[in-house]
Order: C-alpha cells, then structure tokens, then sequence
C-alpha cells in the first residue's frame, strides 16, 4: 500500500517508491482550489503516484498542475505517464529544461552516458509531452492556487543548470528537489546528490537561507523543519568533499579522491543498515556517483 502523510496543511506527501524502494522518493500534492502535483517521479512510479493521489481523495483528473523541481528522470520522467490520466494538467518546469520533456531523446541519451543504460530501465520509458502542455518557468514566477497558497520559484543551480526550488505561502515550506541533497527522513541523515557544479550548489545553498523557511520538503525523502541547521549542513558537506578533493589535486593523488570521498560518505550510513534496500542503492550506486562526478568537476577545473 502506498505511503501517505499530511505533512503540512494541505500538503501530502506520497512515498512513489522509487526504485521500488520505500522512503527514497517521494511526490507532494498540494490539495487547493487549483490541485499541484510537485514532481512527477519516474515512469516507473506512476502507478503509486495515482493510487496515491486517489487515496487521498483527490482525482487524477482534478490535477491542474505537474511541477518539477528539473528534469532528471527521478523527478520528471513519469510527467508524460501521468498526464494520460490529468488531462488538464501542465507541466511546469524550468525553462532550461522544457525542451528535453517535450523531445526527450537527448535527455535520455545523456542519463545512459552519465549512468548507463540500467537507470533508464529502472526508470522507465519517457513519453514526450506535447508542446502546449509545458509552462516554461524563470526565476522569480509564481503560480496562484488558492488564495492562501501561492508558489513561487527560485532558480537553483549547482545540482544541475535546470533546478527550481519553490516556496509555499501557506505555511511557509520550500520545496528543494535536489538543491539541498538527499535526506533520510528516519534518521535525520543528510547526503550528497550528484552535482554539475558544487561551487554554484552552495551559492544556492546560501540564497536559500536567506528564505527564512519553515519547513523543507525533500523529494528524497520527507519533510524537516530544522531548516538553517539543514541548509548549513549541506554547505558543510560540500566544503568537506571540496577539502578531500582539492588535497588529492595538492598531492598528485587525484586517482584516490573518489574512493576518498566514497568511504567519508559510507561512514556517516551505519544507522541505516535497517533499511536494506536503501542502504544497498546508497552505498553501491548513488554515493560512487556523487563521489564520480564531484571527483570530475574538479578534474575539469583543474584540467587534472
């Protein structure tokens, strides 16, 4: 059965089971006068994002609204699965993004480059979303859903150059995709996410501090309201990758940095050796490529 939280007013969080792993991602529905999905989860999700959304009351058909925070296929990918039954719906994303929903082609190319062809079939296939049914969104836009909830959209980069985060007026929430990382509701644990540029992930690590939040709702996974603590966290963990990099460059030892930075990453999850399925993901395939790609980005800098 699908797992379904209120976690704030009006705000629902549904566990997609990403992966077909409970508590790794999840969607939110904002139940307004106009109905918010904010993000859409892989193809492969779809069926629990629907059974989720019917769970709590609210029809599929009601939906006005599908956000998402970018368009990996974590959080977009099922968009085009999910409008067959939202026929109303829009597709709201950045507009740097808006162009790989509607021709995915290049968007699913560069996932089996960057990841291979696994975590396309894991993720499922990518409808294309026709033209008219994508509302490109720029730094600054709001979207009105009632008259207590208004959204409004930051653009985030570092993570990739197509992120949004969103803030919520009713109770004052931020919704962070991957901007802030991957947190792990149940044992408070903060972990990095794969990052374009993890310079750009702290400036807007900042920015968004100075948002004075209440509540951050993770699309991996859950809510927290120690908002700055969190914020300041991500910062640190950064700082602390960018330390263990920047010596290996010091010291011609580059060829060492990512498992450097995979072994600090696996200490930090020993309280979630419980959650098998997860822990297995985190320590086999997400943290080697966070670890990849933070490793690359200095590479590329530094022309290493």
């Amino acid at each position: 059965m699908v797992d379904i939280n209120e976690v704030a007013e009006n705000i629902y969080l549904i566990d997609n089971q990403l992966l077909s792993i409970p508590k790794m991602g999840c969607v939110y529905l904002l139940n307004e006068e106009k109905k918010a999905l904010i993000e859409s989860g892989p193809a492969t999700s779809a069926s629990a994002v629907l059974d989720g959304i019917r769970r709590i009351g609210v029809r599929p058909e009601d939906i006005a609204y599908v956000i998402v925070t970018h368009i990996h296929l974590d959080h977009a990918g099922g968009a085009g699965v999910l409008l067959k039954n939202m026929p109303q719906a829009q597709v709201v994303v950045h507009h740097k993004g808006a162009g790989h929903l509607v021709n995915p082609a290049k968007l699913v190319n560069s996932t089996v480059e960057s990841q291979g062809q696994e975590a396309v079939a894991r993720c499922g296939e990518v409808v294309p979303i026709e033209e008219h049914r994508v509302q490109a969104i720029h730094d600054g836009d709001t979207i009105k859903l009632s008259e207590k909830q208004v959204l409004s959209f930051i653009d985030a980069p570092g993570h990739a150059p197509h992120e949004l985060c969103i803030t919520e007026s009713r109770n004052g929430g931020l919704f962070t995709g991957d901007a802030v990382g991957m947190f792990i509701s149940e044992n408070e644990i903060l972990m990095p996410v794969p990052n374009v540029n993890p310079e750009l992930c702290i400036d807007t690590l900042k920015r968004l501090m100075d948002l004075n939040a209440t509540t951050i709702y993770f699309s991996h996974f859950g809510v927290s309201n120690k908002v700055q603590q969190n914020l300041q966290l991500a910062v640190d963990n950064l700082q602390v990758w960018d330390d263990i990099v920047i010596k290996a460059f010091t010291q011609n030892m580059f060829d060492s940095a990512a498992e450097k930075l995979i072994a600090q990453a696996c200490a930090r999850l020993g309280p979630v050796r419980g959650m098998e399925s997860l822990y297995e993901y985190l320590t086999t395939v997400h943290i080697p490529l966070c670890a990849t790609g933070h490793v690359k980005y200095y590479q590329q800098k530094y022309k290493a």
